[in-house]
């Protein structure tokens, strides 16, 4: 090192600060660049259109989430997620839920995992809920820099599951129970 000169000494040593930056600044949970909102992103407005068909809105009910988290360990905890379900007549906002479909880029140039698919983000939301569709959907795009290790590019998607109602329940919307008369239960 003594027959380099001072500032090439001064160079080397920043340009060795500056890699051994750029590689460690950008490691898990590294850089996210969030796109903004999109509509529609590759979806046909007519596929997440109700059509006229009666149905309710699915909402995840945290009230009933934290119930079963306190039921004793031998209880029988009921099946299926824990949602409530609204009318649209009374709905009054929230119960968003989001979905994403992600792909990772190995040295931000091969991809290693499945493509991004828009349906996928969607089936996913849904699924959670176990609702029918999901309307009033807003998607954007994330990305998540890892440095030279590669790249997650993120598809998101956020809205209301519904679920269509049934015969029965169209049946008693039809018909509402008279007065002094029990309401039926419907599934």
């Amino acid at each position: 090192m003594k027959h380099l000169s001072k500032s090439l000494r001064i160079r080397l040593a920043l340009i060795c600060s500056a890699s051994a930056l750029f590689v460690t600044s950008c490691t898990p949970g590294g850089i996210i660049d969030k796109g903004g909102y999109r509509d529609q992103a590759g979806f046909i407005p007519q596929a997440t259109r109700t059509r006229g068909a009666p149905y309710k809105i699915v909402c995840f009910d945290d009230a009933e989430d934290r119930r079963r988290e306190a039921l004793p360990p031998e209880a029988e905890k009921p099946a299926g997620p824990p949602v409530r379900y609204v009318m649209p007549s009374e709905w009054k906002g929230g119960c968003e839920i989001e979905g994403e479909s992600s792909v990772f880029f190995l040295f931000n140039m091969f991809p290693v995992t499945p493509p991004i698919s828009p349906e996928y983000a969607v089936a996913t939301a849904v699924q959670r809920l176990e609702g029918d569709t999901m309307i009033s959907m807003r998607t954007w795009h994330e990305t998540h820099y890892y440095s030279i290790l590669g790249r997650v590019s993120v598809f998101k998607v956020k809205g209301q599951v519904i679920k269509f109602l049934s015969e029965a329940e169209q049946t008693e919307l039809r018909n509402p129970p008279k007065e002094g008369e029990a309401p039926k239960k419907v599934p």
